[in-house]
């Protein structure tokens, strides 16, 4: 990844906040228009940047700025993650393990109001291909999600290993455009059930998808 680095190799405040305009800017727009077809150049406008190379000055290519946005997203779930985690007793049932993998990011996502993007953007990385890959080794990398992974499978049934694959990504789908579709809703302020019950709702389903027998 190219990146500027000032002299003394200290980012100048200038810098750090024209990032951060450019990382809002893009969140906003991958999550109205999807990641192919946005460019480069119109995040640097959205930005207010004159310079149209802005977003390869600062970040290098637009996969690497697609990287930025989630992770500028990412610590905050987790720290709601690590919290639902260390609540858990020593034996877990498998819903509260799913529980802490689904509940944080429907609670972050309401707590952002109105200004919410992030739910749609990662319905778009999700199904990009060049950002497919990158969205969930990002969402899977954390301490805490791997923590709440092996403790889902620890207190599974014993299933095949083509029914757990399929049921992974099952659960991601309903998950990533579950939240797409409760952030619209919310920031459209059209009412509709609340993030605890969307939350809860997921949650109810996911468990039955995974406790049902494979045949």
């Amino acid at each position: 990844m190219v990146e500027y680095v000032p002299v003394g190799g200290a980012r100048s405040e200038q810098t750090a906040e024209t990032r951060q305009r450019l990382v809002r800017a893009a969140e906003a727009l991958f999550a109205k228009h999807g990641i192919a077809a946005v460019s480069n150049r119109q995040i640097s406008e959205a930005a207010g940047q004159g310079n149209n190379f802005a977003v390869g000055y600062h970040f290098g290519s637009k996969t690497d700025l697609v990287r930025a946005v989630l992770a500028q997203h990412q610590e905050a779930i987790d720290a709601i993650r690590s919290v639902m985690v260390g609540r858990l007793g020593r034996i877990a049932e498998f819903r509260q393990w799913l529980n802490c993998l689904v509940r944080p990011q429907f609670e972050y996502i309401d707590g952002r109001g109105k200004d919410s993007y992030f739910g749609r953007f990662c319905a778009h990385a999700s199904i990009e291909p060049t950002t497919l890959q990158l969205f969930y080794d990002s969402a899977a990398a954390s301490p805490s999600t791997l923590k709440i992974l092996e403790g889902m499978y620890r207190a599974l049934p014993p299933l095949p290993a083509a029914a757990i694959e399929i049921r992974n990504t099952m659960t991601r789908h309903a998950i990533v455009h579950s939240l797409a579709d409760f952030e619209t809703a919310a920031t459209a302020g059209s009412g509709g059930p609340s993030w605890s019950e969307f939350s809860d709702g997921v949650t109810d389903a996911l468990v039955g998808l995974w406790l049902a027998p494979s045949t």
